[in-house]
């Protein structure tokens, strides 16, 4: 593994080597032609504006991954709960390319034979947990069989991603709370969302609550969408600046986790204004401090293997 880039400070400008790729991307959806056919099997119509509804591969990633020095990225949820058997697309293709370092998956708790899966998607090397969306979250919780398998990923040091809304916040909390050992990782910064530029109350009160619990942590992602259009989102620093401190001041420089949520970020916005924005909230901070939060957390909480970051 290539050793983190040489940043150098002056007063409070860092600039980063053009030429390492020291940027772990944990949020990315990368969807194959299958998963795109059942999709609009399914009535889903295609739109060139939309990428979920896209094939998007790691050759398509290669480019900005050059350009935005990112070593490598973790996939997230890649497939809809339909098509669970398509997780090995994404296994195949962390095989084959030197970009992705792992995978945070899609499945079903709730489904006996959910352990036999997982047990196939683990012994790849390439699993780091699953995602939960939100009104999953609730059922789960009141499902024992869901309960059990929860328990299981956090004894072998698995993570769930959360993509919920606030109406789960006691649900957020209540799974930490029941399982005080899992790694939970809150997608997006937890759902932010300004209205006339301002972030709620309800917002703040709920990532504060939330940051209370050691074993939470914060995912800064998809940066540009925070701001509430819907499309062409403000790309200084300054729009965002509330959320960005109030999660970085609730969760501490240990627990805070660098993502770009491509291609969906494109949407608002270009991907380098995601990287951008991020590091120039975190540059003044020292460079300890920006490679803990755009690489180092991300290998500690997910548990990357540096044998599969590019070197």
């Amino acid at each position: 593994m290539k050793s983190f880039p040489t940043l150098y400070l002056i007063s409070i400008a860092i600039s980063v080597s053009a030429s390492d790729p020291y940027i772990i991307d944990t949020h990315t959806h990368f969807k194959g032609e299958e998963q795109i056919r059942r999709q609009i099997e399914r009535g889903q119509k295609k739109d060139p504006k939309n990428t979920l509804t896209q094939v998007i591969t790691p050759n398509n990633y290669r480019e900005l991954a050059n350009r935005l020095n990112i070593g490598a990225t973790l996939v997230v949820e890649a497939i809809e709960h339909p098509d669970i058997d398509l997780n090995t697309w994404v296994f195949e293709q962390a095989e084959k390319s030197d970009l992705l370092c792992g995978y945070v998956a899609r499945e079903n708790l709730s489904d006996p034979k959910f352990r036999e899966r997982y047990e196939t998607w683990k012994a790849t090397g390439y699993l780091n947990g699953f995602r939960f969306r939100r009104e999953e979250l609730n059922g789960y919780l009141q499902d024992d069989l869901a309960r059990e398998n929860i328990a299981q990923l956090a004894k072998d040091g698995m993570v769930v991603d959360l993509l919920i809304k606030l109406e789960q916040h006691p649900a957020a909390l209540q799974l930490a709370k029941d399982y005080p050992e899992l790694k939970i990782v809150l997608n997006h910064c937890y759902g932010a969302r300004m209205e006339d530029g301002k972030i709620s109350d309800d917002w703040k009160a709920s990532v504060t609550e939330t940051s209370k619990h050691p074993n939470i942590h914060m995912k800064i992602s998809s940066i540009l969408n925070f701001a509430g259009v819907s499309d062409s989102a403000p790309r200084d620093l300054e729009h965002y600046r509330e959320i960005l401190d109030h999660c970085y001041n609730s969760f501490g420089e240990d627990r805070i986790i660098f993502g770009t949520n491509w291609g969906v970020c494109t949407h608002w916005g270009s991907v380098d204004d995601v990287v951008r924005i991020v590091e120039e909230f975190l540059r003044p901070k020292g460079a300890d401090i920006l490679r803990k939060a755009m690489r180092d957390n991300a290998i500690r909480v997910y548990g990357i293997s540096p044998e599969k970051i590019r070197s």
